[in-house]
């Protein structure tokens, strides 16, 4: 069962068994800042070197003050209450109000309260839908709102509402009713449900090209009112500031903490709000970032004790970019554990991507790799000094993650991780055999081991092993097979990185991005493979929604990590490499974990 908040703020110190024992290797934590010569040449030797943005957020969190959290857990568990009594009464009466219900629950981010109940709604509605092959939302009095949002709603959860329950809307050429955008709740709300298209629905995909031309004229029109001078649609401002976010955001492609931020600004401003459900949201959102806000001060205090950002001046400092991933793959009290592993593997794994890609000759990378795949060192390897620090960082946190697992319980979660992690460093080594020989290979070629060497891997086998019960050894061999699921999100997150760096990258030595191999093995402007690559993110996230879809292979609490994963990715590469260039993300962070809301 889960625990409470305050139960998880209590355990934290004493739960977390973890601990990077680098004191025990002090011999090669040699204060390197001063002899690592950060000029691309070295004694003559040249090396690949970024000059990676600083750390923007220092101490700030190791510093930060939080208030109690008994300030606001009581009043939530009360709300909470009230809530559940409004979710379950009457679960036959009218299902459209309670699957609006659930979407603004879910978007306000408290629907992790009432997993079960949401589940039992759903299925017994879905049901009672399909034995009249959903006729109640193919008639013609049900809105294009209505229709979008219990398509939309039962999709996101796995349930195969059929499409066709849009073709009321089309006219007789095939084409969306041009009279729609008169009902722009209607529009967004086709607009979102667009997104959890599966290939082959193509009237998904023209609904998706349907709204989002409206909606950009719209946005158009309000900075330009000649534009369209009589749109009625300009004069509402709730629902045009809804435009805004929703184009810079799709919810499905947007992490669940971050939607539920600009989601309650919106719900705030909604005349038929409820608003003991608003201040439950309010309360809810500003305990749980209390909690967040004491892991973030723990792991940054951890990651600045190890010293590497300082022992490796060449590496991105960047502890609370990747526990703002942590946090977007689950952001739920009871997986508060989760988060600290992911956190302490992914800066560690963002270590060696950098000394892979931005530091090491290639034959000390021969050395390094081949110390790695020994899985120790000895004094063949002849390893430099920044190397053994490389090297013994990352053995004894995974060797710390193989006493912390219990081997009756989980005897099979300490070996996945480790092969995971020579997996990322078997992918990073074949790009630097690329670089070194002069190869850029084909785009599929290229896509095959960007898809290893992008991280994302590690962090979903990591956030299996920090769910403990939920993901059992069936669970790990599935993801070990590389499934559909985990190719579609590794192409996403691997292209969306592409498609904003490979500009600054090749500014230096560099492997080729996914943009230069589809260039050269297409022969086509940069434009152009910018554009078709877009194409396969597309395709990408339509495969993913169709392996969301019921019956899965394993639960969908444990797919629901890859799915977010795909959405920091798109939240991450929005603007440009957010976390390469730090600055990008500032805000975000800042909303999710530093300003509260205010009540």
């Amino acid at each position: 069962m889960p625990r409470t908040i305050a139960t998880v703020v209590s355990d934290l110190s004493s739960s977390i068994s973890i601990r990077l024992r680098l004191a025990q290797h002090s011999r090669y934590l040699i204060p390197l800042r001063n002899h690592l010569n950060m000029n691309n040449q070295e004694g003559g030797v040249s090396r690949p070197l970024a000059h990676f943005p600083a750390d923007i957020w220092g101490d700030f969190f190791i510093n930060l003050k939080s208030i109690k959290m008994e300030n606001y857990a009581k009043e939530v568990n009360l709300l909470k209450q009230e809530t559940r009594a409004k979710l379950v009464m009457n679960m036959d009466d009218n299902s459209f109000d309670k699957l609006k219900l659930i979407d603004t629950l879910e978007r306000l981010g408290v629907s992790y309260h009432y997993e079960e109940e949401i589940e039992e709604l759903l299925q017994h509605t879905f049901y009672t839908y399909a034995k009249d092959d959903f006729c109640s939302v193919k008639d013609d009095q049900v809105d294009l709102y209505t229709a979008a949002l219990q398509f939309r709603v039962f999709r996101q959860h796995g349930f195969k509402m059929p499409c066709d329950v849009f073709f009321k809307f089309l006219d007789n050429d095939g084409k969306f009713k041009q009279a729609l955008v008169s009902d722009l709740k209607g529009i967004i709300s086709l607009y979102e449900a667009a997104h959890v298209r599966i290939r082959g629905e193509h009237i998904l995909d023209e609904a998706l090209i349907f709204t989002t031309q409206y909606l950009k004229h719209l946005t158009a029109a309000a900075n330009n009112p000649d534009l369209d001078r009589d749109n009625s649609n300009l004069h509402q401002p709730r629902l045009m500031k809804q435009v805004e976010l929703t184009l810079e955001y799709p919810m499905h492609y947007i992490i669940p903490r971050l939607e539920a931020r600009r989601f309650i600004s919106i719900y705030d401003e909604d005349e038929t709000k409820d608003e003991a459900l608003l201040r439950f949201a309010k309360v809810d959102f500003n305990l749980l970032q209390l909690l967040h806000q004491q892991e973030l001060s723990y792991l940054c205090k951890w990651w600045k004790d190890t010293g590497l950002a300082i022992k490796l001046p060449y590496i991105r400092d960047r502890s609370v970019e990747v526990y703002f991933w942590a946090a977007a793959l689950y952001f739920e009290p009871h997986y508060s554990h989760g988060r600290v592993l992911v956190t302490k593997a992914v800066l560690l794994a963002s270590m060696l991507d950098d000394t892979y890609d931005a530091y090491a000759t290639f034959e000390e990378l021969q050395r390094l790799t081949d110390a790695f795949e020994r899985w120790e060192m000895n004094d063949e390897d002849r390893l430099s000094d920044y190397l053994k620090v490389v090297f013994n960082s990352v053995r004894t946190l995974f060797d710390e993650f193989d006493k912390e697992m219990d081997p009756e319980r989980w005897p099979h979660t300490a070996c996945y991780a480790r092969e995971t992690v020579m997996e990322l460093i078997r992918s990073y080594f074949q790009e630097a055999k690329w670089l070194n020989a002069g190869y850029v290979p084909t785009f599929e070629e290229y896509l095959d081991n960007a898809r290893k060497s992008s991280v994302l891997n590690l962090i979903t086998t990591i956030s299996f092993i920090g769910m403990k019960g939920a993901a059992d050894e069936k669970a790990f061999i599935w993801l070990q097979s590389f499934p559909k699921i985990q190719r579609s999100m590794d192409s996403i997150g691997r292209l969306l990185d592409d498609i904003q760096s490979h500009e600054l990258e090749q500014t230096r030595a560099h492997v080729a991005s996914g943009v230069e191999c589809y260039m050269k093995e297409f022969g086509v402007t940069r434009e152009e493979a910018v554009e078709a690559i877009r194409g396969v993110i597309s395709d990408s996230w339509k495969d993913m929604n169709e392996e969301l879809l019921r019956p899965t292979p394993v639960s969908m609490h444990l797919l629901t990590r890859i799915l977010n994963l795909a959405r920091g990715s798109e939240v991450s590469y929005h603007h440009a490499d957010g976390y390469t260039n730090p600055a990008f993300m500032k805000d975000e962070i800042s909303a999710v974990y530093v300003d509260p809301i205010p009540i």
